[in-house]
């Protein structure tokens, strides 16, 4: 559940992001400064968002991979079904 969760948050921050691309290119060919540096500001946010994203996800494998060998030493943990689902 939470993979397709990161998997659409992903998805939805990169479209985010393509349409302040086409904002801020549409803004400065109309000369609209302010508004491209308003869409070039929103940009770095959502890039932002998305570091955080991979960031998140890298711990998630770590968690599964940490959970993964303590079940293979017949360690059993309450949460490690929830963790591979």
């Amino acid at each position: 559940m939470l993979k397709k969760g990161f998997y659409l948050e992903e998805i939805d921050k990169k479209n985010k992001a393509l349409l302040c691309i086409d904002y801020m290119l549409e803004a400065i060919f109309n000369k609209d400064y302010e508004t491209a540096e308003i869409e070039a500001k929103e940009f770095l946010a959502v890039i932002e968002m998305l570091k955080e994203i991979e960031a998140k996800k890298k711990r998630r494998a770590e968690l599964e991979q940490l959970v993964s060998e303590m079940q293979k030493r017949g360690i059993k943990i309450d949460f490690a079904t929830k963790v591979h689902a």
